[in-house]
């Protein structure tokens, strides 16, 4: 794949080659945990910039920050705080500010009944999950030098999910969108549209991107921070379209752009969402999966979550996962479901570890398979999870099959690297066809 997303990086700079030249200095505005502010000024006060407090109340408050020191923070949340993002960037004061008043609406929110009553369907769905292919995924994602948010790798790899998810379903209403943000990675949108309740949304996402000391110019493979997430939930949309799930409610993938620089990437999305008045009824936040650091398999992120989605998720596990499950907190924005819990949509984070227990080796050149055992068993309890999740929120039945997966065969480490190399090449050259050709070029 390494060859593969280096030629995809070229053809993304020519479908937009102004993406990530961006200027990107100055101050801009933050909304940070009350508990991190010293931290950012330590990192203002070491760079010899300014940092100003523009209000503070309980658990959250608001800075203006110079762009430049937006890594260094990233870094130091994570070094720190045990948070991943940490912090939320803002379009201007004004929404930095409304972050102070949100209150606990995504915390108390009801928008569905949690009933279980697809007990068919998921389990007719869950013997299709593969974590050979959750593994390969992962291989492949972190094989790049980076997936961060400016770099050229960090493009491609939006071009190369684009095209792997869209080889799962021939079904003409199931979709794919690159949803552009203005700089080099974009975000990757799956759908597949409900029948008798379309306009009621259900999320699943993860983060796309990686980060290390050094930004676009960092050995960062991420394996477990998120190509583990992203491996995971393409797992479950591939088991989901392999089955012909034909759901109720309208189902989404999102692999979400610049999760590690302030929550870009779910920001933009949420706040597209909210302008068009799409209906999003949960959102399920899929970020590291494959490290298994404390003695219970599932921890449940307690703090900027949906109480009753979270007791509904509890319900999954006991019911279709077979796995032991925990309570934890992680912070204000430690990953992208608080943007979504933010506008008052139920949210919930399932994660790898407690906090305390989380894999070390993050955020640098050591995020490796190697960490998780070269293994996926730990990240297979989250994409049955995830499955049971899709089906017992979105409802729905499953189809005939007659426009089923397209793409059957594992990309699993049973395939030689050849192989790999000659499907990355084969994408690629189609990505190339429909960027030279006008014509072609819809997603």
């Amino acid at each position: 794949m390494r060859h593969a997303l280096i030629l995809a990086a070229t053809l993304a700079g020519c479908a937009n080659p102004a993406a990530d030249r961006r200027p990107e200095t100055g101050p801009v505005y933050i909304s940070i945990g009350t508990d991190a502010v010293a931290t950012a000024r330590s990192i203002a006060a070491q760079d010899g910039v300014p940092l100003q407090v523009l209000e503070t109340g309980g658990d959250i408050s608001v800075l203006e920050v110079d762009h430049g020191e937006l890594e260094a923070l990233s870094e130091q949340m994570h070094q720190q705080h045990h948070r991943c993002g940490g912090f939320i960037v803002h379009d201007s004061m004004d929404d930095a500010l409304a972050s102070m008043h949100v209150g606990d609406a995504g915390r108390t929110a009801v928008a569905v009944d949690y009933t279980l009553d697809q007990a068919a369907t998921v389990h007719a769905v869950l013997p299709a999950i593969d974590a050979q292919r959750i593994l390969g995924t992962i291989k492949e994602l972190s094989s790049a030098k980076n997936r961060y948010y400016q770099s050229e790798s960090g493009a491609a790899a939006s071009l190369w999910l684009r095209d792997r998810w869209r080889s799962f379903s021939a079904r003409p209403e199931v979709t794919l969108e690159l949803f552009d943000h203005g700089y080099a990675q974009k975000s990757v949108i799956l759908t597949i549209p409900g029948t008798t309740l379309a306009s009621e949304v259900v999320v699943i996402g993860g983060h796309l991107d990686s980060i290390a000391v050094g930004g676009k110019g960092s050995k960062a493979p991420g394996a477990d921070d998120d190509a583990s997430g992203i491996a995971t939930l393409t797992e479950v949309a591939r088991a989901l379209l392999a089955s012909d799930f034909r759901p109720a409610r309208t189902v989404q993938f999102i692999a979400y752009a610049a999760e590690e620089v302030g929550l870009r990437g779910s920001q933009g999305i949420v706040k597209d969402y909210k302008k068009r008045g799409v209906n999003v009824v949960g959102a399920l936040q899929l970020d590291m999966t494959n490290y298994q650091g404390s003695e219970k398999d599932i921890w449940l992120m307690k703090d900027f979550t949906n109480a009753a989605q979270n007791t509904f998720l509890t319900q999954l596990i006991d019911t279709y996962v077979g796995a032991t499950w925990g309570l934890d907190a992680c912070g204000y924005a430690c990953s992208d479901h608080a943007s979504w819990y933010r506008a008052g949509v139920p949210a919930s984070m399932p994660f790898e570890s407690r906090m305390r227990d989380r894999n070390r080796s993050i955020h640098s050149l050591e995020d490796t398979l190697e960490v998780s055992g070269n293994n996926a068993a730990h990240a297979l309890k989250f994409a049955r999870l995830g499955a049971a999740f899709a089906i017992e929120l979105g409802k729905g039945e499953l189809g005939t099959g007659e426009h089923a997966t397209v793409a059957t065969r594992s990309c699993s480490s049973h395939r030689s690297p050849w192989a790999l190399l000659a499907l990355g090449l084969l994408s690629v050259l189609a990505v190339a066809s429909r960027l030279l050709d006008p014509s072609r070029r819809q997603l």
